[in-house]
């Protein structure tokens, strides 16, 4: 099978579109029938090379090692629940989606137009899908070398969202500051329920006009869940 795809590879002339998302991706394929196929999605039936599913199973195996090895080296004086809970927000499908989106992997992706990609829940899955796929044809193309370095490079260090508290609160204060924008305003909209099961709405205000809303069942993760909410925007945006 590895040598029918090299084969293919060499009837297959790299398009200017493959060598700016190679760019993009820093990372250039030997074999371009990997990085064709983590491109194409199931609802393109006509295409030979497949779609992006079975590269979408290997990437998702080379992130958790990749992600559990660097979080062993990254944080040696945390215990293995603090690990497994940072580990679960960068592997987390939504996380995954913002990476895909930063990646402008939604511009390039081959998808049947019976796809409704404007709805935002189709094209976050989407967008993670096809980065795990991608990770899984860096993989399959250069070795684990390759693929790790792309994970590091994308998942690993982003900065706001890779902290151990996962303080999202201090983590908006900090984009806030950083950006020179004005600093957040954490309002309480609705609280309601009974006084020992109550529920928090927050609003998360930038000025003059971004908001979000947050929900907890304390102020205090009321404040977190919004902003959170608020930084997976400002990230992709």
């Amino acid at each position: 099978m590895r040598l029918i795809n090299k084969i293919k590879s060499l009837f297959i002339q790299k398009s200017n579109e493959l060598k700016t998302i190679e760019t993009r991706l820093q990372y250039t394929f030997s074999n371009t029938y990997y990085l064709e196929k983590a491109l194409t999605h199931r609802s393109v039936q006509h295409r030979s090379l497949g779609n992006y599913e079975r590269l979408e199973f290997v990437g998702d195996a080379v992130i958790d090692q990749t992600v559990s090895l660097w979080l062993f080296k990254a944080y040696p004086k945390s215990d293995e629940g603090i690990l497994t809970k940072i580990r679960a927000t960068l592997v987390n499908r939504d996380f995954l989606a913002i990476m895909g989106q930063n990646l402008h992997l939604m511009d390039v992706v081959r998808v049947d137009s019976s796809v409704n990609i404007q709805d935002p829940k189709v094209a976050s899955k989407i967008s993670a899908d096809v980065y795990e796929a991608i990770v899984g044809s860096i993989y399959l193309d250069g070795g684990y070398k390759y693929a790790s370095k792309f994970i590091k490079r994308t998942l690993c260090q982003t900065k706001y969202l890779d902290l151990e508290d996962q303080n999202y609160k201090g983590q908006l204060i900090e984009y806030c500051h950083s950006k020179g924008l004005p600093a957040p305003q954490f309002n309480i909209i609705d609280s309601h329920g009974p006084e020992h099961e109550k529920t928090f709405v927050i609003n998360v205000i930038i000025p003059p006009n971004r908001s979000w809303e947050g929900i907890g069942s304390t102020k205090k993760s009321a404040e977190q869940d919004g902003a959170q909410n608020a930084m997976k925007t400002l990230l992709v945006s």
